[in-house]
């Protein structure tokens, strides 16, 4: 009759570690960069834009859509960054189980 309550300690015991890798995945950050490194965007957990930083050099020399397409590369490589490095925390969690929209939680 209590067998449940086992289980229902192992879903209470997940969804504790699951609160806490939301904590670790919300204040953690990733830079992505341009294919020439150029220009750095840094994007936190939220995958929110928290720093973006271009090269000096890059500015004086290159044209506007030239930077602007730098910029958009970095950006998206640091959310890619982030959308992996999220993956790779839940897979971690959940010992690789595919749990039906658990991944889509966090994107």
């Amino acid at each position: 009759m209590l067998k449940g309550l086992g289980e229902m300690g192992q879903i209470m015991k997940l969804q504790k570690e699951f609160k806490n890798v939301q904590k670790k995945l919300q204040k953690s950050e990733a830079v992505g960069e341009s294919t020439d490194g150029t220009v750095k965007a840094t994007v936190n957990g939220e995958y929110t834009l928290v720093d973006l930083r271009i090269d000096e050099a890059a500015l004086a020399s290159a044209d506007r859509r030239a930077i602007e397409k730098r910029i958009i590369f970095a950006v998206n490589d640091a959310v890619a960054k982030t959308k992996e490095y999220a993956a790779q925390e839940m897979a971690r969690l959940t010992g690789g189980l595919n749990i039906p929209g658990l991944g889509n939680f966090l994107k």
